[in-house]
């Protein structure tokens, strides 16, 4: 029975003292909260230093400077009109003396 409980007792205190300790996330280390009870350490104490992995150097090139060009002006669209019969392509499909390129109105019929 006194071997149980002193056996429950080494367990309690390890217990009590387990908190949070030196947290390390690759760059430096510290503490992460406040600890509160007593501490108990079990082994040989010792320190030795965290190997230092320094980060990737990353090169990029200087992209090149963006060059703006100007859209082309849109072709130039003709309607094709024949004298005789009068009418425009494709209304009248064949014109016997030869179709007239004709440039069609952009804006609104006049009266």
């Amino acid at each position: 029975m006194k071997r149980l409980a002193v056996g429950l007792l080494m367990v309690a205190a390890l217990l009590g003292s387990v908190g949070p300790a030196l947290a390390w996330d690759g760059r430096h280390h510290g503490f992460v909260r406040g600890f509160f009870g007593p501490r108990v350490f079990v082994g040989a104490p010792f320190w030795y230093p965290y190997p230092y992995y320094p980060l990737p150097v990353v090169v990029e090139p200087t992209p090149a400077p963006q060059v703006y060009a100007q859209a082309p002006p849109p072709a130039q669209q003709y309607w094709y009109y024949c004298e005789d019969p009068r009418g425009y392509y494709p209304y009248i499909s064949q014109c016997p003396a030869g179709w007239l390129q004709v440039v069609p109105r952009t804006g609104p019929p006049t009266p």
